[in-house]
């Protein structure tokens, strides 16, 4: 047997930030575009700008670098909060998957 978790992050009950997202804002870092993360995640360009402002509103702070396009597109980059965040997220993330492996060789 194994034991498996999955971790968000949630304020006044409500989630705000999970596994989703984290992927979202990791795709824009390696794409230079919410529309291109979007995209290559198959949602819509709407639903993720709404998604990210949902989640800069919560946290109190601009997780990306936003510049509106023109003739050669526009392009988003993590602000260094939002690099900050996502290394947090990460640590917990990996944290627990050790906690859970250790957890998981206790109970075979």
């Amino acid at each position: 047997m194994k034991v498996n978790a999955k971790i968000w992050l949630e304020k006044d009950g409500e989630v705000i930030f999970g596994q989703g997202p984290r992927e979202l804002l990791t795709r824009v870092n390696k794409l230079g575009s919410l529309s291109k993360a979007a995209s290559s995640m198959k949602m819509s360009y709407s639903k993720a700008w709404n998604l990210i402002n949902r989640i800069e509103n919560e946290l109190g702070y601009k997780l990306l670098e936003k510049r509106v396009g023109g003739v050669s597109g526009g392009s988003s980059t993590l602000t260094d909060e939002g690099e900050s965040f996502i290394e947090k997220y990460n640590y917990v993330e990996s944290e627990l998957a050790k906690t859970m492996e250790r957890l998981s060789k206790e109970i075979k």
